[in-house]
């Protein structure tokens, strides 16, 4: 008759007939007898011997079956039986139990360890071994080779970029009975960080941890990789927290992860956080760690963040590379200050590190920033002097100084830039193209932007919406409104949505034409509001100038929910008065 032991809370296995404390507080007596409960106990200890420590285990829930009874009971028998129990199977598991007390009862354990080596071979028959039968005795070295085996086969799956084959064949290998370690989980888990997907990784490493596969310091560092380079920081925090509860020690390839991810999304309190966490726990930060923050900051144009980490950086003795002293002089640029990029400049060539083309490339940034357009051309010629060929940045951003420099005669100088390019073989974006419009642009040089314009095209590049909107820009401050709505319809017709940008350019059109084009601007308003265009006070200005503040007003209540019209600008003294309402 079978016994099947009840859950309990505590995870051991209770039988419904333990004891129970009657209402007198007095214990009550299993059904079983003394007698039976022995009779139990030898069986139980001939099937230890006929078999192994599996059918052990299975058979584990009738010993806890009288856990009560031993303790109720003043009999010592039973004691000493269920002791004899554990020392035969300790003599049997570690192989000290003599082959003649085995020689006829031996037979079950032989077939289920013949079992074993067939479910080994179907493992390695799944990941391309073929089945061969080989002796018993023979068994170790054949699943270790099924093992070897299977792992290259999920090595060449991931590399063929297929995640997902690589996992099936672990699954395959397993329920056939293979014995997988960390090696296998690692090459999955590895799969699936390369292809991007880190919460797959993730619950590859889940089921490693269930399995009872010990972890290594690897498994976490691929997740954690995976996870920064999707710019998710709380799943990096957590997984190194993870890890740290583990009982690993991390190393500089963990928390650079964790750096790495927040100083992406430009979240650099945090990532100082965990770069201190790290010097914490004892590990010595490298020249890619402070390039990490060094960068961050020098992308939000805090030059003073980007100065405190390479000071500490060259503190700690380690190597300034020609990319920190960059990335410290964009920040100097970013913030518009000259004269401490080119203090830093000075200091990198004092220090033998040799600028390149993404230095001077800051350096004229610096420059095009102040509107300095003269200091930008002497850095492309101190450029050029270094030996150093320009590329579409550096045209760029020469460019983009001549379009800040706001002289009568940037839109010409920013075109003979541009053909300075084009001579020396630099193959130009649609930005540098659209750096040139937008020159004329603010130059009210109409004419010369829609050349420009035509020979992006010509070039095969295709005008996004900043290049549409700076074209559209002179036309429309000199209320040229037909042009500008064709230049819309083009626009359309290139399947490029309108912005806030385009459509204020728009409606400047229609209240600077001769006469005004009130119900041009109208339409052209509720078409930017069906659109889902957010509306700024630049736009409601515009607007106001086309169809007069009363009207205005009358359609922010309608459209917009009686958002305030706002005021006319003063004019700036020493102006004449005379602008339009």
């Amino acid at each position: 008759m079978a016994l099947t032991p009840a859950p309990s809370s505590s995870g051991m296995g209770r039988c419904a007939s333990s004891h129970l404390e009657d209402q007198a507080g007095k214990p009550t007596r299993s059904r079983f007898g003394r007698g039976a409960m022995f009779g139990v106990l030898v069986v139980f200890a001939f099937v230890v011997i006929l078999t192994d420590m599996a059918m052990f285990r299975r058979g584990f829930s009738l010993v806890e079956l009288f856990m009560d009874e031993w303790q109720f009971s003043d009999g010592r028998e039973e004691f000493m039986l269920c002791a004899i129990i554990f020392v035969v199977v300790l003599l049997r598991e570690y192989g000290w139990l003599g082959s003649s007390s085995r020689r006829g009862l031996g037979r079950a354990a032989s077939a289920r360890k013949a079992d074993t080596d067939v479910a080994c071979s179907r493992g390695a028959a799944a990941c391309g071994v073929p089945e061969v039968a080989v002796p018993s005795s023979e068994a170790i070295a054949k699943r270790s080779a099924a093992a070897i085996k299977c792992n290259e086969a999920i090595d060449r799956a991931a590399l063929e970029g297929n995640a997902e084959k690589a996992g099936q064949l672990l699954l395959d290998f397993e329920r056939a009975g293979g014995k997988a370690d960390h090696r296998h989980y690692n090459s999955v888990i590895r799969a699936h960080a390369k292809c991007g997907n880190p919460v797959s990784a993730e619950r590859w490493l889940r089921r490693m941890v269930n399995k009872g596969v010990p972890r290594t310091l690897g498994s976490y560092n691929m997740l954690l990789d995976a996870y920064a380079k999707t710019d998710d920081a709380e799943a990096c925090e957590r997984v190194l927290q993870h890890l740290i509860d583990d009982g690993m020690e991390a190393n500089i390839t963990s928390y650079a992860s964790a750096i790495y991810a927040h100083a992406r999304r430009g979240d650099t309190a945090s990532a100082e956080r965990w770069l201190k966490r790290m010097v914490a726990a004892g590990i010595d930060p490298d020249a890619a760690t402070y390039n990490v923050l060094i960068f961050s900051h020098s992308a939000k144009g805090n030059a003073f963040g980007a100065e405190v980490w390479l000071a500490e950086m060259r503190s700690r003795g380690l190597e300034v590379s020609v990319c920190t002293y960059t990335a410290v002089i964009n920040a100097c640029a970013k913030s518009g200050d000259m004269s401490a990029a080119e203090r830093w400049f000075q200091q990198m060539l004092e220090e033998n590190v040799q600028p390149n083309v993404a230095t001077f490339s800051a350096m004229i940034d610096t420059c095009a920033k102040a509107g300095d357009m003269v200091r930008a051309e002497q850095w492309h010629d101190r450029m050029i002097q270094h030996g150093i060929a320009p590329n579409a940045h550096t045209c760029g951003a020469m460019v983009n100084a001549c379009a800040k420099s706001r002289s009568p005669h940037s839109a010409e100088a920013a075109e003979r830039w541009l053909n300075f390019s084009e001579e020396a073989g630099v193959l130009n974006d649609v930005v540098v193209y659209s750096s040139v419009i937008d020159a004329c642009a603010k130059a009210g040089d109409a004419e010369r932007a829609m050349r420009i314009f035509r020979r992006m095209q010509a070039k095969g590049l295709k005008p996004h919406i900043l290049a549409y909107t700076a074209l559209a820009r002179p036309f429309a401050y000199r209320g040229d409104w037909i042009k500008v709505e064709s230049i819309a319809q083009e626009m359309a017709a290139d399947s490029i949505q309108r912005n806030e940008y385009f459509v204020y350019a728009q409606l400047v059109s229609y209240s600077a034409s001769q006469p005004r084009q009130g119900h041009s601007a109208e339409q052209c308003f509720r078409s930017a509001i069906a659109e889902g265009i957010p509306v700024n006070d630049h736009i409601v200005s515009a607007l106001a100038r086309s169809v007069g503040r009363p009207r205005c007003a009358e359609l922010m209540k309608e459209l917009c929910g009686g958002r305030e019209v706002p005021a006319r600008p003063r004019p700036a003294q020493g102006r004449k008065l005379g602008g339009r309402a």
